[in-house]
């Protein structure tokens, strides 16, 4: 494995954009283009690591992409001729030489490097595709059957723990999914207070789910089918006493709680196991 550039240097630069007038400061910063180039390819594979879980680890993903633009507008060494950019299998090439970034449709990171916060653009995740394909968004809606199981719980099946099953999907298909319609709020009541409400039209609709996705135009489909495949086969009904997927979310729920009683606990069903387990993370997208 390549020796990785070590980052004191880098983060030596200052974050305003102000360089210091001492000379031997101004040398100290002068990096040669290979150096740089490795080091933001070291970046944005991390990035594209942290892609899946860009929701809920927002800050992790701000720093890191604020690390990126500030290694981006490094001064080279004039003894090396600047590469025009680091293609680095991104749709959108990566631009050096103070010229705006737009990595893989991330529009708003330039909004966020000069401190104001907000949102990434909705493109989270950061798979490439091939050089040039247009980007493309697709919406599956996916009709839930509770008109033939009407006393079937397909919103906690398909929510899990916290809400933890849903945000697995998500993180596996790299896939958006929603879940709408009547029944989507928890609060029947408060499902009702909002049932007129702009925003909340979705309620007057039957419950169902939305799959969305926005990858390049030659693999969105193959992500999208994915996501569909899966959110299927968890919409099946399945008689109680053979439902080893609720078992297992209610397993998950008791070491959540804290209330899980074994003889011979399994070192894997720890609860440090589960990446999602945080009670500081978002429930699940259902409501609106």
């Amino acid at each position: 494995m390549d020796e990785r550039i070590p980052p004191p240097p880098f983060f030596q630069y200052s974050p305003s954009g102000v360089h210091s007038s001492s000379p031997h400061r101004h040398n100290s910063m002068m990096y040669s283009s290979s150096d740089r180039e490795r080091y933001l390819a070291e970046l944005l594979a991390e990035r594209l690591k942290l892609a899946p879980f860009m929701q809920v680890l927002p800050f992790c993903n701000r720093l890191l992409n604020q690390e990126i633009l500030r290694a981006s507008s490094l001064p080279l060494n004039p003894n090396f001729v600047e590469p025009e950019r680091i293609d680095h299998g991104s749709p959108s090439p990566l631009r050096l030489a103070g010229q705006p970034m737009d990595l893989e449709g991330w529009s708003g990171m330039q909004t966020e490097y000069r401190g104001v916060l907000q949102s990434p653009s909705t493109n989270w995740n950061g798979t490439p595709g091939a050089v040039g394909s247009p980007t493309v968004k697709k919406v599956v809606r996916m009709d839930v059957p509770v008109d033939k199981y009407p006393n079937y719980n397909f919103v906690g099946r398909l929510l899990g723990p916290r809400g933890n099953s849903l945000k697995r999907v998500e993180a596996t298909t790299q896939c958006r999914v929603y879940i709408r319609g009547r029944g989507s709020v928890k609060d029947s009541v408060k499902e009702d207070k909002l049932r007129d409400k702009p925003g909340y039209e979705h309620l007057n609709d039957p419950l169902h789910v939305l799959v969305e996705a926005e990858f390049p135009a030659d693999i969105v489909d193959a992500r999208v089918n994915k996501a569909v495949a899966i959110l299927e086969d968890l919409l099946k009904p399945v008689d109680e006493s053979m439902d080893y997927y609720k078992k297992q979310q209610l397993r998950e729920l008791a070491i959540l709680n804290g209330t899980l009683r074994e003889e011979s606990p399994s070192p894997h069903l720890s609860p440090n196991v589960s990446p999602f387990n945080s009670t500081g993370m978002k429930r699940a997208k259902t409501g609106r």
